[in-house]
């Protein structure tokens, strides 16, 4: 695809602290016209009705042991994971078409690996990914880049966001309660990158005209090469040593 050359954009999810902030600096320093999403209405003259990146980057990140989640709760992870991208994107497609712009889905390395204590938000991540990549199959021969952002680990506040999971009377895994709410506070991610280098890496992507799957963000290239490996017990185990996953006792 060319490079990009025009200047509006608009992102969701732009809460403080979060990688859409950065995202919004970052396009900024470009020269963009960062577009609200809830003042898009009113900007749109400004810009002659044009939209030249769309990124879809709002989520939410339910966390807790599969067996002890509500299932009402999945379905509204789903909705916003995976139902809310694809909304946005058939909404405004017609002004990305028109400009023949870029649109920028945030997936994550959630989506390439399996994780026991938060398995709704990695499996919303594999279907959004999926979703990315066939959108780009069918977006192509209308001119426009779609770019799918496996990110990694980075700086930001995803991990402060919601309360920690409560694991329900005669839950299975009260014994290993403690790795459950330290896996969901981030404190087990050792590999952070500042959300500004994954914005500014990110941009540097949609600039380029780059399509496709890009891995960015923290031990995103670790998790890109065991992406690309069959998954084996002895990678689970491996991923899982310090989460208690191998620790568990029954209650009595």
């Amino acid at each position: 695809m060319p490079a990009v050359t025009a200047k509006t954009v608009l992102i969701t999810g732009c809460s403080e602290g979060g990688l859409g902030a950065a995202l919004a600096n970052a396009f900024a320093q470009k020269g963009f016209t960062y577009l609200r999403p809830f003042k898009f209405p009113r900007k749109l003259s400004r810009t002659g009705g044009a939209l030249d990146v769309l990124v879809n980057n709002a989520g939410s990140m339910l966390k807790g042991p599969l067996l002890d989640v509500l299932i009402q709760e999945i379905r509204k992870a789903f909705e916003i994971n995976v139902w809310a991208m694809l909304a946005v994107t058939q909404a405004f497609a017609p002004l990305v078409v028109k400009s023949k712009g870029v649109i920028l889905n945030i997936c994550s390395i959630a989506g390439a690996v399996r994780m026991a204590w938060q398995g709704t938000y990695n499996a919303s991540k594999v279907a959004e990914t999926w979703f990315s990549e066939t959108l780009r199959i069918g977006m192509e021969p209308l001119s426009v880049c779609v770019l799918t952002a496996t990110v990694g680990e980075a700086e930001t506040n995803i991990y402060q966001i919601g309360e920690p999971p409560e694991l329900p009377k005669g839950s299975y895994y009260l014994s290993v309660r403690q790795y459950i709410v330290d896996q969901a506070a981030g404190k087990l991610q050792k590999s952070n990158e500042p959300a500004e280098v994954t914005a500014q890496n990110l941009v540097k992507d949609v600039l380029s005209g780059k399509s496709g799957q890009t891995w960015r963000g923290g031990v995103a290239g670790t998790a890109k090469l065991a992406s690309w490996l069959p998954p084996t017990r002895i990678f689970e185990r491996l991923l899982h040593s310090n989460r208690g996953v191998y620790t568990i006792t029954l209650p009595l």
